[in-house]
């Protein structure tokens, strides 16, 4: 009887070691998945629903449209990481990749220059994504990669006291828009790519000035250059990893 005793209580010292090592388990796993890594495809409707437009916009199946507004203005944006989950250590492990498509046809036919990066909701670095008036002119405002470095200061929703590098490497035959933009950045090596698809495929690494303070929180965000401009996106997929 004794031994039968000594058997039952061994197992249920046993099923409470597994279901808290279990419940353990569950909570890393929750911590683990609500900080990184993080992937999102953002759709048109996706992003009607989930991020942060500033200004006017039209939704439809095929994209979602940002209206014209005020010049450098604040256009989107999306919360990557919120504040607080990120540490100053975890930022030299960030890294950042963003894909964006636009209807190109609609960029082709007027003044089009979206600006696309990551913010810590203050401080922004990013890409200059410009149309192709820009880079089959002259030299400074013309003659210019299609992608190149802006950064700046958001203030009141509007990129301010920023600054670009229009040095680069120009197309060698003026193409339409890019169909995909890619961008690379890791914010706290000051780095970034950006890579369109003219002639082939058409890359620009920078570096830039301003520091994120990612401890504030991580942030996708899209600017505008000039008031009268409007934009059709039709997706967005953003991946941020600790290498």
């Amino acid at each position: 009887m004794l031994k039968v005793k000594v058997t039952v209580i061994l197992m249920l010292i046993a099923t409470f070691l597994m279901t808290a090592v279990n419940a353990k388990s569950e909570v890393t796993v929750v911590k683990t998945a609500s900080i990184l890594p993080y992937h999102q495809l953002m759709t048109p409707k996706w992003l009607s629903k989930h991020a942060t437009i500033f200004g006017s916009h039209t939704l439809n199946p095929k994209y979602l449209q940002i209206n014209p507004g005020v010049n450098k203005q604040h256009d989107l944006q999306v919360q990557l990481v919120a504040p607080g989950i990120l540490t100053d250590k975890d930022c030299q492990c960030v890294s950042v990749k963003i894909t964006v498509a636009m209807d190109t046809a609609f960029a082709d036919s007027r003044d089009h220059d979206p600006i696309f990066g990551i913010s810590d909701d203050e401080k922004f670095i990013g890409f200059y994504a410009v149309d192709k008036s820009h880079y089959t002119g002259a030299p400074p405002y013309y003659g210019v990669p299609p992608c190149f470095r802006i950064e700046g200061d958001n203030i009141n929703n509007v990129l301010t006291n920023y600054i670009t590098d229009r040095n680069g490497p120009r197309p060698k035959i003026a193409e339409s828009f890019s169909s995909e933009i890619k961008i690379q950045i890791k914010p706290c090596e000051l780095w970034g790519s950006c890579h369109t698809e003219h002639n082939g495929g058409h890359v620009l690494i920078t570096n830039y000035n301003r520091t994120l303070d990612l401890t504030k929180g991580l942030y996708f965000d899209m600017y505008r250059d000039s008031a009268r401009e409007s934009f059709r996106i039709k997706y967005i997929s953003v991946d941020v990893e600790l290498d």
